[in-house]
């Protein structure tokens, strides 16, 4: 990077690389699956569901912050293989809670492992004020991009 960018030149030149960095974690989440019987979606309801305890899909969707559509179709194929259960709802007899099965759990701890040996590695080439600052970055950046899409759909409605 050239060191006369403005901040938010440079900031700007950081964005740009998330599409790429994006693709890149899923190819190697993918790859990293291979075996499992899980698939990249279903990774993220099984880790979700690991930390949530148990949860309703409208839970999961906020989360993950994804489309309900989406927690449906892939609870519905977890459901279907045996990975996920689905449990009553003493709130809401419509809304059922859904928590993982032993055999979910341990294919979601043996996924978190690896990836924990393998940022683990990573995150050794960088102190922890550079990692708590991309971090910091990060989830600014999320939340501003996430508050400007929701301004902008509600203004034009």
């Amino acid at each position: 990077m050239p060191h006369d960018l403005t901040p938010g030149e440079l900031l700007y030149a950081g964005v740009q690389l998330t599409r790429p960095l994006l693709r890149n974690i899923t190819t190697r989440v993918e790859a990293d699956l291979a075996g499992t019987g899980v698939s990249v979606g279903q990774r993220a309801i099984l880790e979700a569901l690991r930390e949530l305890g148990q949860a309703t899909a409208p839970q999961i969707t906020g989360r993950l912050d994804v489309k309900r559509q989406f927690v449906g179709r892939e609870i519905k194929a977890l459901l279907e293989r045996g990975f996920v259960e689905a449990v009553a709802n003493p709130d809401h007899r419509a809304s059922r809670f859904y928590r993982l099965t032993p055999t979910s759990t341990r294919i979601i701890d043996g996924i978190r492992m690896r990836e924990k040996e393998q940022f683990d590695a990573f995150a050794s080439r960088f102190t922890r004020e550079e990692i708590a600052a991309y971090c910091k970055i990060q989830s600014a950046l999320n939340r501003e991009m996430s508050a400007r899409q929701g301004r902008t759909e509600h203004t034009a409605t």
